[in-house]
């Protein structure tokens, strides 16, 4: 048996014949790299090496941002999907209390019929809160959508508008409800025995 580095003729050792190119190495998340002398020659399929590597998903748009297997690489913490979901947890408590539509309904059955002060302080606490809750998701929203970039996956920017728009509308019942808040009936005096 040789030691000489010609004498071996395993099948890793062997070097390329004229027909075969070297043959590129592939890294989960980071792009192929075709050698300039194998874009010439077809690929076993019959289709130019770099016809083959556009197929595969490897563009201009994969070497800008570098991926994971399954999508865009995590934007971090502070990120829009971080704020997309806040602001929709914060929406979702203002949906599902349930008090600012069950006020509106109210205030429009009552239609402007004097109601007790007391009850008046109450109704307006009841806006305030849920109004209050509604706007901070309106405004942890925008946050996320002006947080968004190219490494934000669509689903976040969905979530974020949706929320925001949902919120507006919740904010928008809030101020007419507040508007439609009837006057305080006159207190009675107190009836002596």
């Amino acid at each position: 048996m040789s030691t000489a580095p010609g004498d071996n003729d395993s099948p890793d050792r062997t070097p390329p014949t004229a027909n075969e190119g070297p043959k590129p190495t592939f890294e989960p998340g980071l792009a192929a790299e075709v050698p300039d002398s194998a874009t010439d020659q077809p690929s076993d399929s019959g289709a130019p090496a770099d016809e083959a590597a556009d197929s595969t998903g490897v563009g201009t748009e994969a070497a800008a941002a570098p991926t994971g297997p399954h999508g865009p690489a995590a934007s971090g913490v502070f990120s829009t999907e971080t704020f997309g979901i806040v602001g929709l947890v914060l929406l979702a408590v203002t949906v599902f209390s349930g008090q600012l539509l069950e006020i509106l309904t109210s205030m429009l059955l009552v239609g402007g019929q004097p109601i007790g002060a007391d009850q008046i302080t109450q109704i307006r606490t009841q806006i305030m809160l849920g109004g209050s809750v509604a706007l901070l998701a309106v405004v942890v929203s925008a946050l996320a959508l002006a947080l968004s970039g190219a490494r934000t996956r669509p689903w976040g920017r969905w979530v974020s508008a949706a929320t925001l728009i949902t919120g507006l509308l919740f904010v928008v019942i809030a101020a007419v409800s507040y508007l439609l808040i009837p006057d305080a009936a006159p207190m009675m005096p107190p009836m002596m025995e």
